[in-house]
């Protein structure tokens, strides 16, 4: 984001799971002093919507490239948006990663 235009600025990731379920969404960056320590990740998902916050200064705790936001119900209208409102640094994103959960 540049850290700037807070609040103007985001990246939404469309979430495409290969059939309808459940699954731990897991949103990769890389973690710098620089970056913000509130970062705020929405995943609108088949049960509803959850914010989760991240300190983008840690590393991520999955082999320190990936951050677990939870298991959620997946559907073919599932998102997930990083945004940088009312962040106090940089907001980064690489990539998500939807693993199946098995029941």
């Amino acid at each position: 984001d540049g850290n700037q235009q807070k609040g103007e600025r985001s990246l939404r990731f469309r979430l495409r799971p290969p059939k309808p379920g459940r699954y731990e969404v897991r949103l990769a960056y890389v973690a710098y002093t620089n970056r913000a320590g509130n970062a705020p990740v929405v995943l609108r998902h088949a049960a509803g919507e959850q914010t989760v916050e991240i300190d983008q200064r840690k590393k991520p705790p999955i082999r320190d490239l990936f951050f677990s936001l939870g298991t959620f119900e997946l559907d073919q209208n599932s998102t997930l948006t990083v945004s940088n409102a009312g962040t106090d640094g940089y907001v980064v994103a690489d990539a998500v990663q939807l693993v199946p959960v098995e029941e």
